[in-house]
């Protein structure tokens, strides 16, 4: 048996069974594999193989351990392909003889079961016509929203979506605070 650790950035490490426990955490001194990362802490979770079966258990953690997205209050059994997320890091136990894909390559991960923090809302497909007098930004309409939303919709790339998001969130919040202010004004004079 072999175990397979994957970090955000998708480089991936082989760590074999040489002895029956391999424990792994944030700490330099007293575990077998280092994984560094905030979210993990010292001594984090230990993997142990026993007549062909392996086992995690949770050592105390802050953060938790997880197997196929619930987490380890117990010693778990570990099956081939089963996914263990430890804060930031995702870890397979495959046995020796799957094969590995491309020379040296380890095989891919399953898919992460994390719920993602901030849902990815995408912006709408083709943007609305301009109306008369309206400005564009890049080319992009604003569909009724002004500003905010030309501006938004002139963000593109990896994570655009949630950039455009907090982008109209920030108009909103800014135009809020400008009327607030105005009316408190209004009062007090």
């Amino acid at each position: 048996m072999r175990l397979v650790i994957e970090d955000e950035a998708g480089t991936r490490t082989v760590v074999p069974f040489s002895s029956d426990e391999i424990v792994v955490g944030r700490a330099s001194d007293g575990v077998a594999w280092r994984l560094p990362d905030r979210d993990v802490s010292r001594r984090h979770a230990r993997f142990t193989h026993a007549s062909g079966t392996v086992f995690v258990e949770d050592l105390g953690s802050l953060n938790g351990t997880w197997l196929n997205g619930e987490r380890v209050d117990s010693r778990r059994r570990v099956r081939p392909g089963d996914l263990v997320e430890i804060g930031a890091f995702d870890l397979v136990v495959l046995p020796e003889d799957m094969a590995v894909a491309g020379p040296g390559a380890p095989p891919p991960l399953p898919a992460s079961t994390r719920p993602d923090p901030m849902p990815v809302v995408e912006p709408p497909a083709t943007p609305a016509p301009a109306s008369a007098g309206s400005a564009t930004v890049a080319g992009v309409a604003p569909a009724g929203g002004g500003v905010a939303s030309g501006l938004a919709g002139a963000v593109t790339g990896p994570g655009s979506a949630r950039l455009a998001l907090l982008l109209r969130l920030g108009v909103a919040a800014l135009a809020g605070g400008v009327l607030l202010g105005f009316l408190f004004r209004r009062l007090l004079t």
